[in-house]
This record gives structure tokens, sequence and C-alpha cells, in this order.
């Protein structure tokens, strides 16, 4: 199963050249917006508290701070702030609906970057001339997986995006819909991004239809497995 991190490796290193549709770059601004929030969120709570602060700088051969308090005022004024922060981030802490929202979006976003990514791929790999492929050839020999032949291929690379999801799904049958709709926007991304309907290369057509067969089949399971056993 393709692992998270070997994907996300992969996009940081082809998708971040790659043109922006004017969707995209608004969707990367919001997205953006988030972390900020986020990053400020979690510097906020207890657990961020700088060992150095201004405020606390001792001079060593007063033994007294720089602001005219004692070391001991000081501490206990730490002490009692770090406690009303703590009771504070448990009361925050108790919002899951944020909470949920915030790891939906970043499963949302992964996936679509990983979509495109695979896209791209395809188009570039149409692209190559006669000495990259021989290239490539010498590459795959040495084990290097994305060099191979088939590596763009409808089966493999509609393989990789189906395990992708399934990992960033796990046992949350509740993601299927965000995963799939991802994809689905992904894939019109790419459309849009080399010249609209149509002007992906066949393989990528052949990748999309094989993606739709494999979310249909995982539905499938998923109904199964919330079917309510039968009474006898």
């Amino acid at each position: 199963m393709i692992s998270v991190g070997r994907v996300m490796e992969q996009s940081a290193q082809t998708y971040a050249t790659q043109p922006k549709s004017s969707e995209q770059i608004s969707e990367k601004k919001s997205s953006t917006l988030a972390a900020d929030s986020t990053d400020n969120y979690v510097k906020s709570g207890a657990s961020f508290t700088p060992a150095y602060t201004k405020a606390t700088v001792t001079d060593n051969r007063s033994g007294t701070t720089h602001n005219g308090t004692s070391p001991d005022s000081n501490a206990q004024a730490q002490l009692e702030k770090r406690r009303a922060d703590e009771a504070e981030q448990k009361k925050i802490g108790n919002a899951d609906v944020p909470k949920f929202a915030n790891t939906l979006q970043a499963k949302n976003d992964l996936m679509k970057d990983m979509v495109r990514n695979m896209f791209r791929g395809q188009v570039d790999n149409e692209k190559k001339t006669g000495p990259m492929k021989e290239l490539d050839e010498i590459l795959s020999s040495f084990g290097e997986e994305e060099h191979e032949a088939d590596y763009w291929g409808a089966e493999k690379t509609a393989n990789r995006i189906l395990d992708f999801a399934k990992e960033l799904a796990g046992d949350d049958n509740e993601m299927f819909d965000t995963l799939k709709n991802a994809f689905e926007t992904a894939f019109s991304d790419s459309e849009k991004l080399y010249g609209g309907n149509g002007k992906l290369p066949s393989v990528s057509y052949e990748t999309y239809d094989r993606v739709q067969k494999g979310f249909d089949d995982w539905a499938r399971r998923v109904a199964a497995d919330n079917a309510p056993a039968a009474t006898h």
C-alpha cells in the first residue's frame, strides 16, 4: 500500500512547481489561513511555554529579573497563568466539531494534492523523449519504481490513488464521500490546467474510470458493513 509520507514527498518535488488555476490559488489561500489559525491556537495553549522570555530574564549578578520583580513572584505568576491556560484548554478540547473539521479539511487537501500530482505525472510521462525513456530503464534497473515503464499506466496509477484514499480514511467510513469528491475535483482541476475537457492523455481518462470503479466497489463494501445483521 502506498504510504502517505512517500506520496507527499513526491508532491513536494513535483506539484509545487506546477502552474496553478485560479481555483487552486483561492483554495491555497484558504488552507493557509486555516493553518495560521491552527498554529496560533496551538501556541496559545499551556503546552507552549517558552523556557526563555524577555520578561523573565534573570540577572545572575543581582539575582533579580529585569522587570523589577523577584524570581519567586515571577514564577508564581507563571504558575497561575499556566493553570488558567490549562483550564481554558480543557474547555476548548471538548469542542470536537472544530477539531474534526480541521482533520477533514487536511485529508481533503492531501487527497487533492496527491491526485493532481498523479495526473501531472502522466502528462509529463507522455512528453518523454527517447533518451529520457532510456534513462528511466536504467533507473528502473536500480529499483527506482517510479521509473518503471508501466508506473504511470492506468492500472498502477489508479491503484495508488485508491490505496492513498483508503489509508487516509482508515476505519472512518464517513470519509468516503469526502475523498471521492476530492478526487473528482482534483481531476477537473487537472483538466482545466492542461486545456480543458478531453485535453489530458487517454491514459488519464482510463485511470479516472478505474478509480471511479474502485470507489463504487468500496461503497458497496461500506454499505455491506453498515447493513443490519439479518434476523432469523
